[in-house]
């Protein structure tokens, strides 16, 4: 699938993806373009293929803005005068600008890829030009899952969302107000994610592994449904992943070395991983960054055969001593290493997305995984850790602790207790894999308060990691609580979309 999904997508991309100065205004002759390309199968394929190749341009920055902003990751140069440091540190923070570039880039990536997702989905609302009904159900399908999934990622970044579900141009774009979350997810993630379900098929061949299944639309539905909490909510999220735990193909790798396998380059699109998003390394320009991203700074060619290293995206070192508590955790080294740069200089890295066999600077071939079997089943034990069954929560939760070969623990006596140890697990078995910033959004529910990321947050920075980590860099401008505070969970929304629209008053977030 590598090879159809994005090669295919540059010709997509030469034809259609051309840049638009704001999220939605596209230019007349850009969206003429557009609508007049996909009438064929093979140019509608094109077009699925580039949104998905859209996807992975989008997903080379998404750390920044989930993991970064977690307890997991930090920027541990913060005394550097190096732009993107900078930049990071302010992310890291909580003190972002809403003038930033990178993430006024990323928004408009985002909204780009959502606008050629509505390019192409008039084009399978019926037979008209695909005769076969399954290839177009499929194509349909995976659409909609790409647009539920995109507007999944704004709402819990952003919050209130332009409601955008078609081509649109110009002076229709400024006429589109903030819609609230609740509708984004009734109207869109949720409809979206629910018909993807039904017209998806269960698995592909060879060929095209790593297009989404049904199996990968049910696992962000419910991931859906549990963000917005409630009895009937988790109850709908509750079936959704009962039906993957039962009826899909997929389970946890076992045997020696199975977690680091599931990263490994040479098992990409194995049994455990549900979706993913897929790179290819080599001179072709869509390789996945990562590693080069995260390899230690100054370590030359110690890690890499080329570039330079940029050693962004650190461990925190209150993540790493949680590892180091259990030393038969065999997901630590698969997680993050310590390169010793001298008899006194130490440099954590991540560690998972290693590829030595990089020939290319930032083009590796590492895949992102989006979600994975072992998601799933610490997902449902955080449902019955909710629902009443708490006492069965440590079921699902031993299947994940026995792979890593630690012990299995008792039955949970509460269901607060249940929530510690079921968030405690996730934050190991899916350390630096961008899930965290979610799970500390869910904890305002599952938790019922408000307040409880941020107190998780600000122990991480004022006192876990404060000595270690930040007391001793840039002392000018060191972490401040007045940023902590749950109206900056959400990210602003970028100065330049507000100011380009001249037809209504755009609310920036609280905070910003």
């Amino acid at each position: 699938m590598k090879n159809k999904i994005f090669f295919a997508a540059f010709l997509l991309i030469i034809i259609c993806l051309t840049g638009c100065e704001d999220f939605l205004t596209d230019k007349p002759e850009s969206v003429l373009t557009q609508v007049d390309f996909y009438t064929t199968p093979i140019r509608i394929n094109q077009g699925v293929i580039g949104c998905y190749a859209g996807l992975a341009n989008i997903q080379k920055d998404e750390w920044m803005y989930t993991e970064l902003r977690s307890d997991n990751t930090c920027q541990n140069q913060t005394g550097s005068s190096e732009t993107h440091r900078i930049t990071q540190t302010d992310i890291d923070f909580f003190r972002i600008s809403s003038s930033l570039p990178d993430l006024r880039d990323f928004w408009y990536k985002i909204f780009q890829n959502i606008s050629n997702i509505n390019a192409v989905l008039p084009s399978v609302a019926d037979n008209k030009h695909i005769s076969n009904e399954n290839l177009r159900a499929q194509y349909e399908g995976e659409l909609l899952f790409l647009r539920g999934y995109h507007y999944y990622i704004l709402v819990n970044l952003f919050g209130d969302m332009f409601k955008i579900t078609k081509v649109i141009g110009p002076n229709e774009a400024k006429k589109i107000p903030r819609s609230p979350v609740s509708e984004i997810y009734s109207e869109i993630i949720i409809p979206d994610l629910k018909k993807a379900a039904e017209e998806l098929p269960s698995s592909y061949s060879a060929a095209d592994l790593g297009r989404a299944t049904k199996w990968a639309a049910k696992g962000i539905l419910a991931k859906a449904y549990m963000m917005l909490g409630g009895s009937d909510n988790l109850k709908l999220a509750k079936k959704e992943l009962e039906d993957i735990l039962t009826l899909s193909p997929h389970d946890l790798l076992t045997g020696t070395g199975a977690y680091a396998n599931i990263f490994s380059i040479t098992n990409e699109m194995n049994k455990e991983i549900i979706f993913a998003v897929r790179y290819k390394g080599g001179s072709s320009g869509i390789g996945s960054p990562f590693w080069g991203t995260f390899a230690p700074l100054g370590s030359a060619n110690q890690f890499l055969k080329v570039g330079t290293p940029l050693g962004y995206n650190n461990p925190t070192y209150e993540l790493m001593n949680l590892f180091n508590v259990n030393p038969n955790d065999t997901r630590k080294d698969a997680c993050f290493r310590v390169w010793n740069k001298s008899s006194t200089v130490a440099i954590p890295y991540i560690s998972k997305y290693m590829d030595a066999s990089m020939t290319q600077p930032l083009q590796g071939e590492n895949d992102w995984i989006i979600l994975r079997f072992a998601d799933i089943k610490l997902l449902y034990a955080e449902i019955l850790a909710q629902d009443g069954n708490f006492a069965n929560a440590h079921i699902p939760l031993n299947d994940v602790r026995v792979r890593a070969g630690l012990d299995g623990v008792d039955p949970f006596g509460s269901d607060v207790e249940a929530l510690d140890a079921v968030y405690a697990e996730r934050r190991l078995e899916l350390a630096f894999e961008n899930q965290r910033w979610f799970d500390l959004l869910r904890m305002v529910k599952s938790y019922n308060d408000p307040d409880k990321p941020m107190k998780i947050l600000k122990k991480h920075t004022f006192e876990t990691d404060w000595d270690i980590l930040y007391s001793k860099y840039n002392p000018m401008q060191p972490p401040e609580e007045r940023f902590y505070i749950k109206e900056r969970l959400l990210l602003p929304i970028p100065q330049a979309e507000i100011d380009t629209n001249n037809e209504m008053v755009i609310p920036q977030n609280p905070s910003y």
